[in-house]
């Protein structure tokens, strides 16, 4: 009995004596956890870190939303603008075409960018129903009219046309979310404005034939009606002679304007526009929205700007504190 007494005496002091390590030791272990955690909790607050997640969310943002963004493809057709001779006009053909000051070139610009050419564009391609550009819309009274009227007005909002500086130079295009249909949108629009200048140009030439005969046929009746008279009044040499001065003039005025008028016929079948189609557009590789430098720049930008906001509360307050420390240090000393 008394061995067993004392063998449990001793297992109690043992056990005592872990206890009592344990108590002394767990305090320490206690601070290091304590300062672990706050080391930890001072990292995660740290600007630095704040700075890495408000940029990072942008940057995956910006990345996760690149393959969503609406393409844009722009297809343009170079045309140079020819030019008359500094003297002028000086025939029938010069006549015919323009002078090509600052004045005239503007005016060829808005004639590539009017709603008519664009609606020529429209119906040489059938795109009247074409998803990219006939919305619905319109009131209640005029919703006819403005339906036919939006895919044109569409259309006309994709309509690129630049000049190079102050030369004859011009690039005219639209721009679609479809790189051949742009190609096809640029080619039917220089080929409109070009048909547009060669009808112009034989309207013109028509009139002017038109005037030239009416005139032929009045003089034609006038040299007649002369020729009765002189008939009727044979015996009279003086008014024979009045005659004959009127009749030569109006044989003159009569051969000249047939030469022109054979001139003018020679010419309305050698019209041609006065624009020569030096490029043809091509098929675009890449488009040019969005762009890929200037998203990456934008994209960098707005995510240091986010950082920058991620981390001031935190840098803030250091800076506060820090100058609390340093003015509670020189009221010490």
């Amino acid at each position: 009995m008394s061995l067993t007494q004392e063998s449990r005496d001793m297992a109690d002091v043992q056990i005592n004596a872990r206890s009592y390590e344990s108590f002394t030791q767990n305090p320490a272990a206690a601070s290091e956890r304590s300062s672990g955690r706050s080391h930890e909790t001072q990292k995660r607050n740290s600007p630095v870190t704040r700075f890495a997640i408000g940029f990072l969310i942008v940057v995956l943002c910006s990345l996760a939303a690149w393959p969503f963004l609406p393409r844009r493809y722009e297809a343009t057709v170079t045309l140079i603008l020819r030019a008359t001779d500094e003297s002028g006009p000086s025939s029938h053909g010069q006549a015919l075409k323009q002078l090509l000051d600052e004045g005239a070139v503007q005016s060829e610009l808005d004639v590539m960018a009017s709603l008519p050419l664009s609606a020529d564009v429209m119906d040489r391609l059938g795109l009247a129903t074409d998803p990219e550009f006939s919305k619905s819309s319109g009131t209640l009274f005029n919703k006819a009219n403005v339906k036919a009227l939006e895919p044109v007005r569409e259309i006309q909002n994709h309509l690129v046309v630049s000049r190079d500086r102050k030369s004859y130079t011009v690039r005219l295009g639209y721009w679609s979310n479809d790189p051949a249909k742009s190609v096809r949108m640029a080619d039917a629009l220089a080929t409109a404005y070009l048909d547009r200048q060669v009808r112009h140009k034989l309207d013109n030439s028509e009139q002017l034939m038109e005037r030239l005969r009416s005139r032929l046929v009045e003089l034609a009746t006038r040299e007649a009606e002369l020729r009765r008279v002189a008939d009727n009044n044979a015996s009279s040499s003086f008014k024979i002679a009045e005659l004959s001065d009127e009749r030569t003039a109006t044989a003159v005025e009569f051969a000249g304007i047939r030469q022109k008028l054979v001139e003018a016929t020679q010419h309305h079948n050698e019209i041609g526009p006065d624009a020569e189609r030096v490029a043809d557009a091509v098929l675009p590789m890449n488009p040019t929205f969005p762009n890929p430098i200037l998203m990456s720049i934008a994209t960098l930008v707005l995510a240091a700007l986010v950082g920058f906001a991620f981390a001031w509360p935190v840098l803030r307050l250091r800076i506060a504190d820090r100058l609390a420390n340093g003015e509670t240090t020189e009221g010490t000393k």
